[in-house]
């Protein structure tokens, strides 16, 4: 398996203070188009994992307007932003950026007293930081070390899932990293993933240029990086290389 090379120096992150409001504007669009709306009361809704409520304050300090509040009986809290200035810098950052079509009807419908109407264009721009919003938000990376009896070893399998109500953007990701797209009969939703190493490569390239910003993506980011720079030396199919990636399997793990 002759793999890409990928540098052994990992940027440094380029947190959510250091964006510009372009940079971030395309990067609060991906996190809207993932796991926000805007309600029928005309509020911004973004939702979080409880474990990312420290996430959910840094990008209320980013935006400079909505509350931070957590949802009773749930595993999540919510930023809202409620206030008319709020609104209107909302939509200033996002206008023209979101992809989802229900996220863009949402926008031209419930804030046209704020704002001109978005662009109804859905096709992703990958060159920005809207993937990365995207993948903090429905984004899954993972570490996968099956034993293979027959073998008598351990694969090493590297893992991005995405999961949704639609498939539209879903089949953009395909397009890009490879892959497989799938459907959920029970629960209605669709999934793309790859575990292959060439998109697996494709999409850390990308991930180095447009860093992840919750804690929790961007430490799986992380491992999964460390864990492919073994693969690709092939040091997993040492002990010592493959005892790093399983802790770097059990280390991710954890922050789930």
């Amino acid at each position: 398996m002759k793999l890409k090379k990928l540098s052994i120096h990992r940027p440094s992150k380029k947190s959510f203070k250091l964006l510009t409001d372009q940079e971030f504007g395309h990067y609060l669009a991906g996190v809207i188009d993932g796991d926000g709306h805007i309600s029928t009361q005309k509020q911004i809704v973004i939702s979080f994992n409880s474990r990312d409520k420290r996430d959910a304050y840094l990008m209320r300090s980013r935006i400079g307007f909505g509350h931070v509040r957590s949802v009773k009986n749930k595993n999540i809290c919510t930023l809202i932003i409620s206030n008319k200035e709020g609104k209107v810098y909302f939509c200033k950052l996002v206008r023209n950026k979101l992809k989802h079509p229900n996220k863009i009807y949402q926008f031209n419908e419930r804030l046209n007293e704020y704002s001109e109407k978005t662009s109804l264009n859905t096709t992703i721009n990958w060159d920005s930081y809207w993937a990365a919003g995207f993948l903090d938000t429905d984004g899954h990376l993972r570490i996968y070390t099956p034993y293979r009896q027959k073998r008598d070893k351990h694969e090493v399998r590297l893992l991005c899932q995405v999961d949704q109500k639609s498939d539209i953007l879903l089949k953009q990701f395909k397009a890009k990293f490879g892959g497989y797209l799938g459907y959920r009969k029970t629960q209605d939703t669709y999934y793309y993933s790859t575990v292959s190493f060439k998109g697996m490569y494709k999409l850390l390239k990308y991930l180095d240029t447009y860093s992840l910003q919750y804690q929790a993506c961007y430490l799986a980011y992380v491992f999964v990086r460390k864990s492919y720079l073994l693969v690709q030396d092939k040091q997993h199919l040492t002990s010592k290389g493959l005892k790093k990636i399983f802790k770097y399997r059990d280390s991710l793990s954890k922050i789930r």
